[in-house]
């Protein structure tokens, strides 16, 4: 558990930190299946916020074990079924897919400076901030204790020995899983 705070843990806080959103808010995590929007929305839930996802059918079961609205990209349009839970639009939006998918939630946030990309620098086209990572050891301390007391429980769905570390690595890099993939190193 520990090998995924340091990426997935801490980002999920900065992007929430970030936005700064009210409990009773509503947050859109756009890519909600993969480690770090699982760790946003657990951490959004724990913060008292509304959250609603988006993901592929594969990634529905653990987002909806956390509480998250699912909505499968592959089964409905994202925008409509967005609108129609979230008719006056979404206080924040944290996207993790970037590309098209950015382009088709970005315009559902009541405020363009309240979507925050964490790997599409052009969010700033529609007004969106970047999220603005804070790599120290106060961060990391601080997801560690979130850890410690719950309220940060990455997903872990895979672990594989070191020897498979390329094909772990390519399923990852393709968007193929769900939560958070170990490679054992001893």
């Amino acid at each position: 558990m520990a090998a995924t705070l340091p990426v997935a843990g801490t980002t999920a806080v900065d992007v929430l930190d970030q936005l700064g959103l009210p409990a009773g808010a509503t947050v859109l995590v756009n890519g909600v299946g993969g480690g770090v929007g699982l760790a946003v929305a657990r951490l959004a839930v724990g913060r008292e916020l509304r959250v609603i996802g988006t993901g592929s059918t594969g990634k529905r079961e653990h987002a909806e074990a956390i509480g998250v609205r699912f909505i499968d990209y592959t089964a409905e349009d994202v925008a409509a079924a967005a609108r129609e839970l979230v008719p006056d639009g979404f206080d924040g939006i944290v996207d993790l897919a970037g590309g098209a998918s950015l382009r088709t939630v970005a315009p559902l946030a009541q405020d363009p400076r309240d979507v925050i990309a964490v790997g599409d620098r052009s969010v700033t086209d529609p007004g969106g901030r970047f999220v603005e990572r804070r790599v120290d050891r106060e961060n990391l301390e601080r997801s560690a204790r979130l850890a410690l007391d719950g309220l940060l429980a990455p997903v872990i769905t895979a672990v594989h020995p070191l020897s498979d570390a390329p094909a772990a690595l390519a399923t990852v890099e393709n968007a193929h899983t769900s939560g958070k993939v170990v490679i054992k190193v001893a």
